[in-house]
Order: C-alpha cells, then sequence, then structure tokens
C-alpha cells in the first residue's frame, strides 16, 4: 500500500509492516521457445507488449538455460535468441565487424594450466600408481598455483583437529613433509546425534580449515576424497543435465516431424538447436566420468587465501585411494565407516610409499558477448546516440554469486535480469514503430550485456570499445529487475545525473502514476555505473530487491506480467522523449556514496503510528507480529534493535530492510517506564 507522507498526523505501517509457428521462430527449451514476430505493437495495445514479455521471459528463465552463468554454454544459447529477437525487430545488427556480438572476457577463477605438471604419482613399493589431470587427479584453486612437494603418503581420516570435541586425527602421526590424504566432511555428516554440529556442518568441516590444520601439522601437501553423497549427488546433477537435453532433442524431433514443408526457417532453426543439444550431451559425458570418480572441480574447494596458498592441494579420485589403501591391507570404505560409527581416529601412515603431487593453475577467463542491434537516428538529430541497456546473464547453477550456499539448482534469474533483457526488447519494437514516422530522431543502440554478475564487466567492455563515441551519447537508460513491482512503488536512480532527467521523468509519470521513489545518483550495483564514470547521464528503472534474488525462487510465475506492461510503456515513453527532444541532458556529478538497492516490503509489523509526540502506536492489527510481541497503543516506539526510531519513516524503512521470520527487539516507553519487547516479523499479506 501507498504510505502517507511523515507530515500526516497517522502513519499507517500495515505495510511490509502457446503462439502459433511463424517463419521468424527459433526453437529451444523445454516447449516451443518462438521468437515473437517482430510484431512491432500498435499503437494503444499494451497486450503485445504483454505477449513478447511473456515470451522472452519464458525462454530466457527456462531451466533449459540452467540460470545463464557465463560459464555455461548456454549464455551463448540466450544471446543467439536475443540477437534473433532484434532481427525479428527490425534492429541492425551488424555494428560489431558485421555482426551483433561482442566478445567479452570474465576472470572466472582458476583453470589448470598445463596437463604434464597437474598429476599424483606415488611410488608403492616396486609399484607406481600415477593419477593425472582428469584421469584421476585435479588441482584445486584453494591452495598454490604451481608447486610440487614429495614426501610420505598419509592417510589422515577426516583431517581434523578438534579440541572442543576431544577428536583429532593427528594425534600420533607425524605429517611432517608428508602428502596427507584428507576425506571431505566430518564424522557422523549424516547423524543426527554426531557431536559435530549434527547434521550441520562445524567449521571442521570446511576445505579452508582442513587445509590449515594440515599445514599446521607440517604437511606438504593435501590429496582431499570426497564423500560417497556428494560424489552421487555431483553425478545425479550432471545426469540431469544429460537428460534434460535428451529430452529437448527428442522433443524437437517430433516437433519437425509435425512441421509442414514450407516453414524451411523453423526447420532450419530446429535442427540447430538439436545440433547444441547434441553438442551440450558430448560435453557432459567427460564432466559424467570425472563425477563419477569423486573429483572435485578446480574451484569447488573455494579460492586460495593466504593462510591456504603455501602448499599443493588437489582432488584425488575414490578409487585411486582405495588401491593404495588396500595395499596397506585396509580400504577407503571400511576406514569411512569405521570413523563415522566409532567417532575416533583411524589414521594409517601407508607403507613403503612416497607421493609426489604437482600443480599448475592459471586465472580462468571464461568468453561470451554483448548483444547489440541499432536504430538508425534520423535527420538533425541522427549523429547522436541513446543507449537502452538490459544485462542478460545470471548465477547459472549456483555457486559465485547465489545467495543459496551450498544449492545446486538452475537459478532462473526470472527477474534478474531476464525481465530487463524482454523489456529492452519490447522498447527496441516501441521505439521502432513510434519513430518511423519521426522526421529527427537519435540513433538508439539497444544492448544486451553480458557478465555484470561478474562485476559489471560486459557494460565495462562496451564503455571502452564502443560503436559509437560516447561522447555522441544523450544517456543510457538500464533495465535490471523490473518484472515484480509491489506497491505502484518504481525506483528510478540517476535522476540527479543531469539537468532535465527529474522533471522529464515527472512529467512522464503523469501519464502513468507510478509512486516513484527517485536516486540522485548514477552510481549504484548495475550496468548503468560503467555508463555514468564515462560522464554519460543515466535512468535506472528498478521494481525492487525481494526475497528470490539470486536464489532458485525466481521463477517466471512470480512476475507481474499486467504490472510489468506499465513499467514498460513508462520506459518507452520517456526513452521516446529522450530520443526526440532536441536539447540534450547535460551530465552532472552526483555523491559518489555507494548506493545501495532498495528492498521491497515483505514483512509486516502490523501498527499505525502517530507522527505526535515521538513515534506513538495508535492501534495494532489483530493476530499481529506487532501484538504478538506485546506492543500496545500509546506505547512510544524508541528503538528496534538497537537502531533508533526518531519519526515513524525510521520504522518503516526498517522493516523493509528485514525480511519475515527476523526475530527483533523493540525498546518502547509505556507510562513512565521503558520496557523491552521481543517479537517475530511476519510475511505481508497480499
Amino acid at each position: 500500500m501507498k504510505l502517507p507522507s511523515c507530515r500526516s498526523s497517522v502513519i499507517a505501517v500495515l505495510f511490509g509492516f502457446l503462439i502459433p509457428l511463424a517463419p521468424c521462430q527459433s526453437v529451444v527449451g523445454q516447449a516451443t521457445t518462438e521468437v515473437p514476430p517482430a510484431g512491432v505493437p500498435a499503437a494503444n495495445e499494451p497486450q503485445a507488449i504483454t505477449n513478447s514479455l511473456r515470451a522472452d521471459i519464458g525462454f530466457l528463465a527456462s531451466d533449459d538455460l540452467r540460470g545463464r552463468s557465463v560459464t555455461d554454454e548456454t549464455i551463448h544459447v540466450a544471446a543467439d535468441y536475443i540477437v534473433k529477437r532484434m532481427n525479428a525487430i527490425g534492429l541492425e545488427t551488424d555494428a560489431v565487424d558485421g555482426g551483433a556480438l561482442q566478445s567479452v572476457e570474465t576472470p572466472v577463477g582458476s583453470e589448470a594450466r598445463n596437463a604434464q605438471r597437474n598429476f599424483c604419482k606415488v611410488e608403492l613399493g616396486d609399484e607406481t600408481i600415477e593419477a593425472t589431470l582428469e584421469d584421476g587427479f585435479g588441482p584445486l584453486a584453494l591452495g598454490i598455483q604451481s608447486g610440487e612437494a614429495t614426501g610420505p603418503l598419509i592417510f589422515v581420516g577426516y583431517g581434523i583437529t578438534a579440541n572442543e570435541f576431544g577428536f583429532d586425527d593427528y594425534a600420533g602421526i607425524d605429517a611432517q613433509g608428508a602428502t596427507v590424504i584428507v576425506l571431505r566432511k566430518e564424522p557422523g555428516a549424516n547423524d543426527p546425534d554426531s557431536p559435530f554440529n549434527g547434521t550441520e556442518n562445524s567449521r571442521h568441516a570446511f576445505f579452508a580449515t582442513k587445509v590449515i590444520n594440515a599445514i599446521s601439522h607440517g604437511a606438504a601437501a593435501v590429496l582431499i576424497v570426497n564423500d560417497p553423497g556428494s560424489t552421487r549427488s555431483a553425478v545425479q546433477e550432471v545426469q540431469n543435465r544429460i537428460n534434460r537435453e535428451a529430452n529437448r532433442k527428442q522433443r524437437l524431433e517430433r516437433m519437425i516431424q509435425t512441421l509442414p514443408p514450407e516453414l524451411k526457417k523453423n526447420r532450419a532453426a530446429a535442427e540447430e538447436q538439436i545440433a547444441v543439444a547434441e553438442r551440450l550431451m558430448d560435453s557432459e559425458q567427460d564432466a559424467l566420468r570425472i563425477a563419477a570418480r569423486g573429483i572435485i572441480g578446480v574451484g569447488n574447494a573455494g579460492p586460495a587465501s593466504p593462510q591456504t596458498s603455501k602448499l599443493p592441494v588437489g582432488s584425488i579420485a575414490r578409487d585411486v585411494v582405495d588401491r593404495l589403501l588396500k595395499a596397506n591391507g585396509q580400504s577407503l570404505k571400511d576406514l569411512e565407516a569405521q570413523i563415522d560409527e566409532t567417532y575416533q581416529p583411524a589414521s594409517v601412515v601407508i607403507s613403503n610409499a612416497k607421493a609426489t603431487v604437482s600443480v599448475d593453475m592459471k586465472p580462468g577467463v571464461a568468453v561470451s558477448d554483448n548483444v547489440i542491434g541499432v536504430l538508425p537516428g534520423k535527420g538533425d538529430l541522427a549523429g547522436e546516440t541513446l543507449i537502452v541497456g538490459s544485462h542478460y546473464d545470471h548465477v547459472g547453477m549456483g555457486g559465485v554469486g547465489s545467495l543459496a550456499p551450498g544449492t545446486i539448482a538452475v537459478h532462473n534469474g526470472a527477474d534478474d535480469n531476464a525481465s530487463g533483457t524482454a523489456m529492452m526488447l519490447a522498447c527496441a519494437a516501441e521505439m521502432k514503430r513510434r519513430l518511423a514516422s519521426i522526421d529527427s530522431h537519435r540513433e538508439i543502440h539497444f544492448i544486451a550485456f553480458t557478465a555484470e554478475e561478474r562485476g559489471l564487466i560486459g557494460s565495462a567492455r562496451y564503455v571502452t570499445d564502443p560503436i559509437k563515441p560516447l561522447a555522441q551519447a544523450a544517456a543510457m537508460i538500464n533495465l535490471d529487475m523490473v518484472g515484480r513491482i509491489k506497491d505502484n512503488e518504481l525506483n528510478v536512480y540517476g535522476t540527479g545525473s543531469a539537468t532535465g532527467l527529474e522533471s522529464l521523468l515527472d512529467s512522464t509519470n503523469e501519464d502513468f502514476g507510478f509512486d516513484l521513489f527517485k536516486v540522485a545518483s548514477g552510481y549504484g550495483p548495475s550496468d548503468h555505473q560503467s555508463f555514468y564514470r564515462a560522464r554519460v547521464p543515466v535512468l535506472f528503472f528498478f521494481t525492487g530487491l525481494h526475497n528470490d534474488y539470486h536464489r532458485p525462487s525466481d521463477d517466471v510465475d512470480k512476475i507481474d506480467f499486467d504490472e510489468m506492461t506499465r513499467v514498460a510503456e513508462m520506459v518507452c515513453a520517456v526513452a521516446y522523449r529522450l530520443g526526440t527532444q532536441a536539447e540534450r541532458p547535460e551530465y552532472l556529478e552526483t555523491n559518489r556514496t555507494p548506493v545501495r538497492p532498495r528492498r521491497q516490503m515483505t514483512a509486516y509489523l502490523g501498527v499505525q503510528l502517530s507522527a505526535n509526540a515521538g513515534v506513538r502506536v495508535v492501534s495494532i492489527t489483530e493476530g499481529s507480529a506487532a501484538e504478538q510481541a506485546g506492543l500496545q497503543p500509546n506505547d512510544i516506539i524508541k528503538r528496534v534493535d538497537g537502531a533508533a526510531i526518531n519519526v515513524p519513516d525510521d520504522l518503516v524503512r526498517w522493516v523493509r530492510n528485514h525480511s519475515a521470520d527476523h526475530r527483533f527487539e523493540m525498546r518502547v516507553q509505556r507510562g513512565g517506564n521503558v520496557i523491552t519487547l521481543k517479537g517475530t516479523l511476519q510475511p505481508r499479506p497480499e
């Protein structure tokens, strides 16, 4: 709901206190994923924009695209789709060496440099056992980038020294100069009664803790053995990806059989996507084999730190370790079971064994593309440009950037940022239509940026090598997370980045009636910042952070397409004015203080407040968090979680910045006493 102004005597804090196939279609995804017809929306036909938004978000946020990470091949499938959409709209897609794609290199941690220098070789009596890169061994970025160590070989169980639990895998073991074999996780990981925090990980389960402990005991190298549960999960995840591609291939093959012969473009597109599915399945076979042996990915144990980067660290196959232990009269499976059942160490020096561990890594780079489409200018303004951009990458299956730690699942990114990409394309179609009869307008560059989630890398790349000099740019409009507006609140950042932008925004909004939350700064954690730093005025449209941000739950079914269409129409109106007005906005410098994205109101307190005589409770909603905490009418709220509450807006901001189920402590004045109340915020009623 809309919050009245604080000047009012009473403040309400009940807030959060299928389209037929057409020749231009391509086929990808769980169902037919069409490139919507060029279908430039007719005037006053918002349904055409809605249909476009639904189709584009439905494709980009489908499970088949696996979250559009720059490290996943599906980022190229997404880029190809966007190019086809731009062509269907009628944009020019030849601005980068005759094409639409501008290559972007993104640092993505470490990768093996030299296969011959990544290995583990064990001399076991007269026998030599060697595990090589992707054949039983893999370097881990957690340790030293390049190095080699040779010494005795010792199995040290889980590699834990935990005085608080009376447990020490190194007791009676001299690990000085040795290569230690360490099990992943900790004893009794599936036992609710385990002394190691039951089924929750204690700090001793962390890779870094194990490596630091090995270093403290004098180890020269560490070999980590994956646990059976994690190995099964890794295998299943790869198999799921293979199954999805196999199912997609089958759907496409069935669809081709039903296509009329005259739809040659549809057939060609489907055959192209079948080839993509086959390539993906082939590439996953090696991943399946590696996962089945328990090899941990180079970066999956975490990055190096000054404490861990002192020695070689690698992942070694379970079957190799079992072979080494059996030469000593034991087995990996039996030793794991013994430790898990008895909660007693079972470390052992492997007799007559000398191990050499070598790692050689380099910074990894992923290559993906910015996608650029151009609507040529006309008349007196043709020499100037307007940029409308959005990023189309996301955080993939989890890991880097995910706010669901340890979760391996598709982070679909429907709002972040399939929504912005879809709106950018809808705006392109609308500008194509509206400017067709205009004699003078700026050239408009529509850009889908990659690698935003890795630090605005795609937009930074474009700024260093734009298709037209940025000195010609009148402004840049950025669209990021624009699909889930609540309470009619539309956030617009950059209103102070140039003369006239705020007044243009306000006058345009007279036709739409949004409650605008305006931020003057041109800085912030999205692609507009790259342009603003290059002295280009910016406007960043954003509908607010929510609890699904960077989590697998950011799905298509949570997009409000009707309200998103209104936002798209507003953006199109602003873009039209910036593209056609004679006067160009003049760049202004704004405060460099870091800008935090504004959260939507997702929690609920349930009070009405008076702004008179302090922040006084007027009434309380029955059953609300306020009532359950013990608040009463006429209480004066002084502090919440230690934060001072001086005016009702202080409480509004506090609730906005917290999620449902947050436990709070509130200091209130009741009569002549100050008392402490405790409560838990509730989910905001829909």
